[in-house]
């Protein structure tokens, strides 16, 4: 019984190279929270940068390619053309490549505005997670000082049970007796076979 109340209390076993002592047990989950805090924190920022240097590459090409459009739509004419047969077209090549970049300006600013947004849920799940890790490591040194009395507790009652049965005998050997020896069985000769005629 006891038993099972330190494999509940004690979730997370302890690391090989750990020490057992109560006090050592503590400072090293501190160091192993405050590490792997730090950790956390470096990898966020590392992703933040990563995505800021993203985004100002995007803003830069995506700047070039209005660029190039508009180089294209100065060289083209402002009159509708007229092809024989067909009926009149709406709007001018250069019309047509402004509404088209205007489109392609609104299209724009909405994907990088739902970047963002899946980017901040990254951001924010894994910050749950890091608190998760966090509030587990807390309960575990929270619970060290309830596992260090059951533990006592469990083997304070198994010395109590092995004082209280009394000291048993050795077992006496008995003498060894001698089985009798087997006898062979004999062995039978081969019958021979009548000469032939």
């Amino acid at each position: 019984m006891a038993d099972k109340k330190i494999a509940a209390k004690n979730f997370f076993p302890p690391v090989p190279g750990w020490d057992w002592n109560k006090g050592v047990q503590k400072k090293q989950w501190k160091k192993f929270k405050f590490g792997m805090g730090k950790l956390w924190d470096q990898y966020q920022d590392m992703q933040k940068v990563a995505r800021k240097a993203w985004k100002a590459q995007w803003e830069t090409f995506f700047a070039q390619l209005m660029d190039m459009q508009q180089t294209v739509a100065d060289a083209l004419p402002d009159e509708k053309a007229a092809v024989p047969g067909m009926p009149p077209v709406p709007v001018s090549p250069k019309e047509f490549i402004e509404k088209a970049k205007e489109f392609q300006e609104k299209a724009n600013a909405h994907a990088v505005e739902q970047a963002d947004v899946v980017f901040e849920i990254q951001i924010q799940t894994q910050q749950q997670v890091k608190d998760t890790v966090s509030d587990v490591v807390e309960n575990v040194e929270a619970n060290l000082d309830a596992i260090q009395p059951v533990a006592e507790e469990a083997e304070e009652k198994a010395e109590v049970k092995a004082e209280e049965k009394p000291a048993q005998k050795p077992a006496q050997k008995k003498p060894a007796q001698k089985k009798p020896a087997q006898k062979k069985p004999a062995q039978k000769k081969p019958a021979q076979k009548p000469a032939g005629k």
